[in-house]
């Protein structure tokens, strides 16, 4: 029985030691195939793959290639590339594709690739919007919301202390209307994400986002829950309504130190019109 046994694991791993050298020897044959391919031609196959594994291997080459070329020489094929992703995200009709792509758009954002990060940032809102925002189904929601956490995250490479852009290549509130409207559409915690990518615009003092958002940002601001009332110091902060700025001074004496402390802080931000 153990000679058996033996002999049986003896083959088994035969047989599994060539079946991961034929692996071996097929991933090489691809990447050299993909090393002969031109990177332009890269490009058009990363528009016809339809599942995130095809994806992520064709952008991954792409990006090995990119890296190790003169900025200048780059620049045409990373637009390129941005628009290939771009096309998934808004027209993919496999949702784990749209997804898999916005998360490249998202890092081309933060590795300061983009040429211009404003349209990544539209991308996003476009495909955030898109999503039925009234669907109970919890992948549509998930989809969304995943949309919204990759903007909020695009906002990373214009801080301090290693910015990636400069102000100027800021997104214009502009792009943000369409957020608005999604505001009294979305569950609590959507809201939550929604709030924390206006907190992010240096002001939010534009009718097309004010007159939806300041009324939901009065509510949180009466919450009863002080993590709310907390989160919500910093919207009100960048608006510059009346309403808005006693709504903060009150929160400046909330029972909630969290509360009062971050109400305390965000009064010092400058209010810009």
């Amino acid at each position: 029985m153990n000679q058996y046994m033996n002999t049986s694991l003896s083959g088994y791993s035969t047989r599994m030691m060539a079946l991961l050298q034929h692996m071996r020897r097929s991933v090489a044959q691809i990447l050299t195939r993909l090393e002969k391919v031109p990177l332009s031609e890269l490009i058009v196959q990363i528009e016809e793959v339809t599942t995130p594994e095809q994806l992520n291997r064709r952008v991954n080459h792409v990006q090995e290639q990119l890296w190790n070329m003169p900025k200048q020489e780059h620049i045409l094929l990373r637009r390129n590339l941005v628009d290939a992703l771009t096309n998934h995200v808004l027209c993919s009709p496999q949702r784990s594709v749209r997804i898999e792509a916005a998360r490249w758009l998202r890092l081309q954002v933060q590795a300061g690739f983009a040429a211009r990060p404003a349209d990544i940032f539209v991308t996003l809102v476009t495909a955030a919007v898109r999503v039925p925002a009234t669907s109970a189904a919890t992948a549509a929601v998930k989809e969304q919301r995943t949309y919204l956490k990759l903007l909020f995250e695009c906002f990373w490479p214009f801080r301090h202390p290693y910015p990636a852009y400069t102000w100027e290549e800021f997104p214009a509130s502009e792009i943000f209307y369409p957020l608005a409207s999604l505001l009294t559409k979305v569950d609590g915690k959507t809201q939550e994400i929604l709030m924390t990518i206006f907190a992010e615009l240096p002001a939010l003092n534009d009718r097309e986002i004010t007159d939806v958002l300041l009324p939901v940002a009065l509510q949180w601001a009466r919450h009863s829950d002080p993590e709310y009332r907390r989160i919500i110091t910093n919207v009100l902060a960048r608006i510059s309504a009346p309403q808005a700025h006693e709504t903060l001074q009150c929160l400046r004496a909330d029972p909630d130190p969290a509360v009062r402390l971050s109400a305390q802080r965000v009064c010092s931000y400058p209010q810009q019109a």
